[in-house]
């Protein structure tokens, strides 16, 4: 159908990440921990130490896949320890778009609602240069060489 988005259909796929709550555990860390080659982070919370990482594409709805829960459980006792069981675990929708690109311009030509989101995780590396694109399509300057490859109306079927 012409104007339909890329994608969309009854479930369409996400990119999902995954989340483990350790109640009582926030003094375990006195600021949050990344660890690249396990791919997650750790941050104490008011109460809480939460870690989160691993991601996998499927559907919106699916159940959580256990053996990536408990990998970032396993992962967590490696960094700061033996801990108790999660008191909580959830999966969360990432901003990933599907040609790895953020997106960022108007929603529609010359339109006034602006986006900016999906940086592949990189959203504070990139908010520098994603600033910039803003204040330059709110001011009404011509997108930098390239710029238009992060359009939104890169999504919409012509």
């Amino acid at each position: 159908a012409s104007g339909g988005l890329v994608g969309r259909g009854p479930r369409p796929g996400v990119e999902r990440g995954y989340h483990l709550r350790f109640d009582g555990e926030e003094a375990r860390l006195t600021r949050p921990v990344g660890w690249a080659e396990g791919g997650f982070y750790a941050t104490p919370m008011a109460g809480h130490l939460r870690v989160a990482g691993t991601v996998e594409l499927d559907r919106w709805d699916a159940p959580p896949t256990p053996a990536r829960l408990d990998y970032v459980a396993a992962g967590a006792a490696r960094m700061v320890g033996d801990l108790p069981a999660p008191s909580a675990a959830w999966v969360g929708a990432r901003p990933s778009m599907p040609d790895a690109k953020p997106v960022i311009g108007a929603l529609r030509p010359g339109g006034r609602v602006l986006a900016a989101y999906g940086h592949q995780h990189l959203g504070l590396t990139l908010a520098g240069v994603t600033g910039r694109m803003v204040v330059d399509a709110v001011q009404g300057r011509a997108a930098e060489p390239g710029g238009e490859a992060h359009s939104p109306a890169r999504f919409v079927r012509r």
